[in-house]
């Protein structure tokens, strides 16, 4: 059952037995009644509550780092302790977990595993490794790692074909839908793309996620699972006109326990060249930017992009002519929190912006920065830590008439701002 865990709120683990509770089966003098609404085709999946076997468990997902590649897999990894009984030991045919059915382990590899707080999902994943661990004279031990569906697509290869003309959104569209791939879980794909890709051949075997992220290279927005199950593709990362969803603050606001600055001549880039397949490099530079940083450059050969006009969009988009110093990450302690603050950060997503003020000697610095990644560690004994990465965001300010600052016009930065 659902476990109250103190500094973190209700949690709940479930794992995929495998078993389908509402599922047709042909011959079958009750489920296998045509036209009968209580048993389906596809059937509901039977999840096992598994809550009381975990000793810890931690969760990422999104990347640290801008740099990072744009679509890695979100994890989930836990600890379990075995009861008396052994019923989390895949060899064994008595465990409540085995699917007699099948006549295998409930608790198997590729087995959907989910976890929630508060009856919110933190991650939905699928079992990658279920190592089972014998203790002479205690209790045995297993330990879980698990992966979202982006694993899945990873290990599925696309067909040699040749897409038509398309958005990047309706090309991830149609990816999904090939039939080699029929992905049919949930997705939520920007409709106000930026790039336009062009109809270049896709070589045989090509790995799902790969193309993916050639797309995400054309867009530069980003391509991941939400905490929900929900396969995400959106748009280039460009200027926020929102509120932030959660405000950090060290005097005020939700409290952090852990903060990093970074300050990195390796975020310059004032060279960037674009070649789409077919076509003609296209540069972009910034000459005062190689005169104080030396020549740090960023390529990309066979984009996806249909045209040169795009990759020199492209190119002009990538440089960045000065280093910034930037909050990279935020650590928060749920025992810190109040609940609707633990609400706010447990619920928080990939591409939120959100607002961070660190109180200094020479005064309060504030920056409005985007979620990257996310990691949340829960130790039942403890409780609930959770760490945001960030990336910039262009700050646009609204025009105030009459304003000796916001009232400027043409003016694209009124204040020093750090982001």
């Amino acid at each position: 059952m659902a476990v109250t865990v103190p500094n973190a709120g209700v949690i709940l683990v479930e794992l995929d037995t495998g078993a389908l509770l509402d599922a047709f089966e042909l011959d079958d003098a009750v489920r296998g009644v045509l036209d009968n609404p209580d048993y389906v085709l596809d059937g509901t999946t039977e999840f096992a509550d598994i809550t009381t076997y975990v000793q810890s468990l931690s969760i990422r997902r999104g990347r640290a780092r801008t740099t990072d590649q744009a679509n890695q897999s979100g994890t989930l990894t836990f600890t379990m302790q075995e009861d008396a009984a052994q019923e989390l030991n895949p060899l064994n045919p008595l465990s409540i977990y085995y699917n007699e059915t099948a006549e295998m382990p409930g608790l198997a590899p590729l087995r959907q595993v989910r976890v929630s707080r508060d009856g919110e999902y933190l991650i939905k994943t699928y079992v990658t490794n279920y190592d089972y661990s014998y203790n002479l004279g205690a209790l045995d031990t297993v330990s879980v790692a698990s992966a979202d569906a982006t694993y899945l697509l990873a290990r599925t290869a696309l067909a040699e074909q040749t897409p038509s003309l398309q958005t990047s959104s309706a090309r991830v569209s149609a990816v999904l839908a090939f039939p080699e791939v029929n992905y049919t879980g949930t997705t939520d794909i920007t409709a106000s793309p930026v790039a336009t890709l062009g109809a270049y051949q896709i070589s045989n075997a090509t790995p799902v996620m790969d193309y993916l992220a050639q797309i995400s290279n054309a867009e530069q927005g980003r391509i991941f699972i939400s905490r929900e199950g929900v396969l995400t593709f959106q748009e280039r990362i460009s200027a926020s006109f929102s509120n932030p969803s959660i405000l950090f603050g060290d005097a005020t606001d939700t409290p952090y326990n852990a903060l990093t600055i970074e300050y990195d001549a390796s975020d310059v880039v004032n060279r960037a060249s674009i070649t789409i397949q077919g076509g003609t490099t296209q540069v972009a530079t910034d000459a005062a930017s190689q005169t104080a940083y030396f020549i740090q450059s960023v390529e990309q050969t066979g984009s996806l992009l249909s045209t040169d006009a795009q990759a020199l969009t492209l190119a002009d988009y990538l440089l960045v002519a000065d280093p910034s110093p930037r909050y990279t990450s935020v650590g928060v302690w749920f025992g810190s929190l109040s609940e609707p603050q633990r609400d706010a950060l447990a619920t928080a997503e990939i591409g939120d912006l959100i607002e961070i003020t660190k109180t200094e000697s020479f005064g309060a610095v504030t920056q409005e920065l985007y979620i990257e990644g996310i990691e949340h560690s829960i130790t039942f004994d403890y409780g609930m830590t959770s760490k945001f990465f960030t990336s910039p965001t262009t700050l646009v300010y609204e025009f105030i008439l009459d304003d000796a600052i916001y009232g400027v016009l043409d003016i694209a930065d009124p204040q020093p701002a750090l982001s």
